[in-house]
């Protein structure tokens, strides 16, 4: 998504005034605030159940030679889980691989057993879902896409460019040093 700035120009003049280590700084903390905005309204979209993905919103910034950018990301436990409920899943196939199959043991060698072997053996080769053996082959239905991350980018990106004005304006008033307003242009 590209953002077009009123101002922009007058801020760069701006920020070319002070040491490179404060710009740089103060750039990114203004890529950290406008990317809070969108961690929070992604945290309000979320459907929580356990509140592990919730948890796992986290925003950062990144640094690749002259630009900087901030971006909201799932990382740590329950990250995983973002993608299926951002996308949803098509119904599919679930089995038990053949290298998790119970092995039977015998003197002329190991040997595969049979699928109502397996079911006998449920401890050791069986799927389970919640505390219920359900035998070798399950079809998963699948499950609608509950999108959270895009949309909280749609509804807030005006708001996160004003956040990122208004922390860079606020930190950049030395002397008679003024960062000007950035505003979305509409064009």
């Amino acid at each position: 998504m590209t953002i077009r700035l009123k101002g922009g120009p007058e801020l760069l003049r701006l920020l070319d005034e002070l040491p490179k280590n404060l710009e740089r700084n103060v750039i990114r903390g203004g890529l950290r605030a406008g990317a809070k905005v969108i961690q929070q309204q992604a945290k309000a979209n979320v459907p929580v159940r356990t509140g592990k993905l919730k948890k796992a919103i986290g925003i950062g910034t990144r640094t690749a030679g002259s630009r900087l950018s901030s971006y909201v990301k799932l990382r740590g436990s329950g990250s995983y889980l973002g993608l299926f409920i951002e996308y949803g899943v098509a119904p599919h196939l679930i089995s038990v691989a053949e290298a998790d199959k119970p092995v039977r043991n015998t003197r002329p060698g190991p040997r595969k057993v049979s699928i109502g072997t397996v079911n006998k053996m449920v401890k050791r080769g069986s799927l389970k879902i919640g505390e219920n053996f359900v035998g070798p082959v399950i079809m998963h239905p699948g499950h609608a896409a509950k999108p959270f991350l895009r949309p909280a980018l749609d509804q807030k990106a005006e708001e996160a460019v004003n956040a990122m004005g208004a922390y860079i304006a606020h930190r950049v008033q030395i002397g008679n040093l003024k960062a000007p307003t950035l505003e979305v242009d509409d064009e």
